[in-house]
Formats: C-alpha cells, structure tokens, sequence
C-alpha cells in the first residue's frame, strides 16, 4: 500500500514537472503580451474626432459639427488641418461657410500655448461681420481640437484683424480709469 502511495505521489510529481513551464517562459510570455496589446492601443484608430463650429444658417449663433480628421501628432499640423476643414465649410444643412470659398490656410504655428494661424488675404473680403463671426468660428474650432492652446492667434495676410480697433479700445478704457 505504501508503495501503491509513492508510485502515485511520484507519478503527480512528475505530471506538476511536466505541466509547470520555466520561469523564463512565463515572463516571457508576459512581457510579449504586453508588447503587443502596448502596439495595438497606440496604432488604435488612425482617426480622431474634431468639434468644428460653423455660422449658422440664420443669426450670429455658432453650432458644433463632429468631423473624423486624420491623426496628427506634431501641434502645427494638427492646427493647419482643423483651420482647414474650417475653411472647407459645413457638411451639416443649415450651416453655413465661416469664410468665402477661396481662403486658405498660409502658415500655422504653436508655441508655448500659443497658436498662430495665417489666412490668406482673401479672407478679408467678407462683411465685418460675417468676418468677426468667422474668426469665432475658427478660435473656437482650434481650442477645442487643441486642448494644450490657450490662446489662438489669426492673422490674415500676416495682420490681425480689428488689432487696432482693440487697442484703442483698451487704451480709451484706461485713460477712462485714470480720469
């Protein structure tokens, strides 16, 4: 019976044995899981969704269209697209193009927080306010697919629109507090 009893404990010891990989095969195996399942995420869908906002059809409101726009991981050419398919215009019935047809994108730059858009010089062609509506449009389509910008800057034909009227604004305000 005792011998019974050894052959069998014998018999399991060498069934754990066989069954029981390496050490070395376990981790391994683990670390080449990960790996793959680390490749697969960061390849993931080559498409992101951007929130692009548009004029719409009647009044001065702005509503917000979803577009799937490639992936981009350098900020400028991030910016350039979504400024781009701002100018493109709206898919959605009842909006209405932010700028003429004809605007493009000339340069797009992002620094320390800061994005810099330059349009072409045709963009200055709308009425002043279908214009001010227009860069809204595009301020607010470029703050929401870029969220490590906090200021946006647009230039057309490389001078900010309404820069002066603002700037005197701000220094009537002041002379205005002095007084």
């Amino acid at each position: 019976m005792k011998d019974l009893l050894a052959k069998i404990l014998d018999w399991l010891k060498r069934v754990v044995v066989w069954f029981s990989p390496p050490i070395r095969l376990c981790t391994t195996a683990i670390a080449l899981t990960f790996l793959i399942s680390f490749i697969a995420w960061a390849a993931g869908d080559p498409f992101f969704d951007a929130v692009l906002y548009f004029p719409k059809g009647q009044g001065t409101s702005l509503k917000g269209e979803i577009r799937s726009l490639p992936k981009t991981w350098r900020s400028e050419a991030r910016a350039e697209l979504i400024a781009s398919e701002v100018l493109l215009g709206p898919i959605t019935p009842g909006l209405r193009p932010a700028f003429p047809t004809g605007v493009r994108v000339e340069s797009a730059i992002c620094r320390r927080g800061v994005a810099s858009i330059d349009l072409s010089e045709n963009a200055a062609l709308s009425e002043p306010a279908a214009l001010k509506l227009g860069l809204t449009a595009m301020r607010k389509s470029l703050r929401a697919g870029l969220p490590l910008v906090y200021r946006v800057r647009i230039t057309i034909g490389g001078v900010e629109p309404y820069a002066y009227a603002q700037s005197s604004a701000r220094s009537a305000a002041v002379k205005a507090k002095k007084k």
